[in-house]
């Protein structure tokens, strides 16, 4: 009894601050509150690449597998299972060997995730929202060099794309270093890039608290590069709907 005493103490006070709920008894990483927290920002000073800092608050995933929508395509997500290795690049936090590497961000329920990022090259990036067990989204984009650059929405279960839950979203290039501002809010999911609203209020209904990873896949022509200048990220309040980010810094 007192034991779930405690648990109900701590459940509260999760709400009432406006932390993630249900994160896993083991999870090591940020948890998303109401206070925003800087995960990373450009590091001076240190060789072409470099390991991350040892108090770095980012998590690589070395061990994420998962099948996205299109398991035999060479450029749509599809067989995904990390070999790459991340660390500090001229600065800035980037994939320093592999083609396939996945980065844990935080631990969210509705929350607003900005920063700057560089991507460059041709190949595969993704984000996972409310990442669990296997359970999730993921947000997905890949450059060609004749066909744009098309992005994707899949909700996942166990690993592996729900049959039919692939929406294919307009496309845009995320050009060089740009300011970004992804959020998810009243189970939807929002992303600015620059000055171009991406995503307006997409909705996620199966959205629940989880993981916000960051990641590239391979393709025929590799995968994307990225080089992560700045993030931090704060929770949300479910009520209250975000405003259009004209001021991402």
């Amino acid at each position: 009894m007192k034991r779930a005493a405690h648990s109900f103490v701590a459940i509260l006070f999760c709400v009432i601050h406006g932390t993630a709920l249900a994160q896993p008894d083991d999870f090591i990483g940020v948890i998303a509150g109401s206070k925003p927290v800087t995960l990373c920002l450009p590091v001076r000073g240190i060789s072409a690449i470099a390991p991350l800092p040892k108090k770095s608050k980012l998590v690589p995933l070395d061990e994420l597998q998962l099948t996205g929508p299109r398991p035999s395509h060479p450029f749509v997500l599809g067989n995904f299972a990390a070999d790459g290795h991340w660390g500090m690049v001229n600065g800035a936090v980037g994939v320093t060997d592999g083609n396939n590497a996945a980065l844990q961000l935080a631990w969210a329920s509705d929350f607003e995730l900005e920063g700057v990022i560089e991507q460059s090259g041709l190949g595969g990036s993704f984000w996972l929202l409310g990442w669990d067990e296997g359970h999730g989204y993921a947000l997905h984009n890949v450059l060609l060099k004749e066909s744009g650059s098309p992005w994707f929405l899949t909700e996942f279960r166990g690993g592996k794309a729900i049959e039919d839950r692939t929406l294919e979203l307009e496309k845009f290039d995320w050009k060089g270093t740009q300011p970004f501002r992804l959020s998810v809010q009243a189970q939807a999911v929002s992303l600015t890039v620059g000055k171009i609203q991406v995503i307006d209020r997409l909705p996620v209904e199966s959205y629940h608290p989880g993981r916000v990873v960051l990641g590239v896949y391979d393709t025929r022509y590799g995968p994307r590069t990225l080089s992560i200048k700045s993030l931090k990220i704060r929770a949300l309040t479910p009520g209250n709907t975000p405003p259009i980010s004209a001021k991402v810094k």
